[in-house]
């Protein structure tokens, strides 16, 4: 999927960036020509790690519990990757030419790549180690000619992955965590969660969020929920018996207000929209009952 938006084999032209933690401002640092290379290694390294997943590619899920790696991307568009392609959009920085100095408050940092077809790719890695190793200055050593020479220089050290890569129509995440933190996606979703709370009110009409509604900014967890259910394009297609049934088997208790709609337990809330998110089902191999099951991790499978 990342060839189809970007030519990995013939990469024309590289710039490096940095982004402040402090202000959010960006830069570009100049860099050499072995430096440039080294970044476009880095950015085939992603593009492999990518190609060497199992799986197809999945759309990015705002309330999945990422573990282990999986083909994960989102339309450049969507409202949680707007951090992200605002770094894809930046255009002509100003040149940083004394990085030494801010490289401790440096929050993520960028590569740039231009296609031979004038196709634009970011890739942006999260600065946990590029200024490790400053703190080790005069303790780093190389060998040159069977000696251990000191580097007197601050050094600043480059990954071998990047976190996301960018392009026009997409974002491609390897690293969730770290994404979600450049994407600052808790932050998002916090401001956003009561609004996507409202919108599920009013698609379902047989439920009651209001009282969900007033709180969710709290709740991270929750909002995260409320974010993926409001993005169910078949939210009014759901029916109340079913979602009945389902929450009698999950201890799920409502109570029928003045106007119809079911609200729950307030005890309750959390497993509610676990339930509308898909994210608690009830399985019954032995016929004798079954159990009931909590999913914070899902793939959806092809029959």
């Amino acid at each position: 999927m990342i060839d189809q938006e970007f030519d990995v084999q013939n990469i024309a032209d590289v710039n490096f960036g940095i982004s402040l933690r402090s202000n959010g401002d960006m830069y570009f640092i100049p860099t050499d020509g072995p430096t440039k290379n080294t970044l476009k290694e880095t950015f085939t390294n992603t593009r492999n790690i990518f190609e060497g997943l199992p799986g197809d590619w999945e759309l990015h899920d705002i309330s999945e519990d990422y573990g282990a790696r999986r083909r994960i991307y989102a339309p450049r568009n969507n409202e949680f990757m707007a951090e992200l392609s605002a770094v894809y959009n930046a255009g002509t920085l100003d040149d940083l030419t004394n990085i030494q100095d801010h490289a401790h408050d440096v929050d993520f940092y960028f590569a740039e790549f231009r296609d031979n077809q004038q196709r634009r790719a970011v890739g942006i890695r999260k600065a946990t180690k590029l200024k490790g190793t400053l703190n080790a200055r005069n303790r780093l050593v190389r060998l040159v000619d069977d000696t251990l020479v000191l580097i007197q220089d601050a050094v600043l050290h480059l990954d071998t992955e990047f976190d996301v890569i960018v392009t026009d129509g997409k974002v491609f995440i390897l690293n969730a965590r770290q994404t979600e933190q450049v994407a600052k996606i808790v932050q998002h979703v916090a401001a956003t969660a009561a609004a996507k709370v409202q919108a599920i009110h009013d698609a379902i009409p047989f439920l009651d969020l209001s009282r969900i509604a007033e709180k969710i900014g709290r709740h991270p967890r929750m909002a995260r929920h409320a974010a993926s259910i409001a993005a169910n394009p078949n939210l009014a297609n759901f029916q109340r018996p079913q979602i009945e049934a389902l929450a009698v088997r999950h201890g799920i208790k409502f109570k029928e207000l003045y106007d119809g709609r079911l609200q729950c337990r307030v005890t309750d809330e959390a497993k509610l929209l676990e339930l509308l998110d898909a994210r608690r089902y009830h399985l019954d191999l032995q016929g004798n009952g079954g159990d009931p099951y909590r999913a914070t991790g899902r793939q959806r499978v092809t029959v």
